[in-house]
C-alpha cells in the first residue's frame, strides 16, 4: 500500500470507525428515548443526516484523491 494511503488509512479513517460505532450506538439511545409514535420520524431525520454527512465525506475524500494523483501520471486531470 502507497505509504501516503497507509498514513490516512491510520489517521483518518481508523479512528473514524471508532466514532461511527458511538454514533449508531447514540442514534439507538437517542431513539429508544422517544415514544413509539416519534420513533419513524427520528430515524427518518437521522437517517438524513448521515447522508447528508456521507456525501460530504465521499466529496472531500474525492477531492483528496485527484490532488493526491495530480502529476503522478501523463494525461491525468490537473488540479490547481
Amino acid at each position: 500500500m502507497n505509504e501516503t494511503y497507509e498514513w490516512l488509512y491510520d489517521h483518518c479513517a481508523q479512528p473514524l470507525i471508532q466514532v461511527e460505532k458511538e454514533a449508531d450506538e447514540l442514534k439507538q439511545a437517542i431513539i429508544t428515548c422517544s415514544g413509539p409514535d416519534r420513533q419513524i420520524l427520528l430515524r427518518d431525520q437521522l437517517d438524513s443526516l448521515c447522508m447528508l454527512w456521507g456525501s460530504d465525506a465521499f466529496a472531500l475524500g474525492l477531492q483528496l484523491g485527484l490532488r493526491l494523483m495530480a502529476g503522478q501520471r501523463t494525461g491525468g486531470p490537473e488540479v490547481s
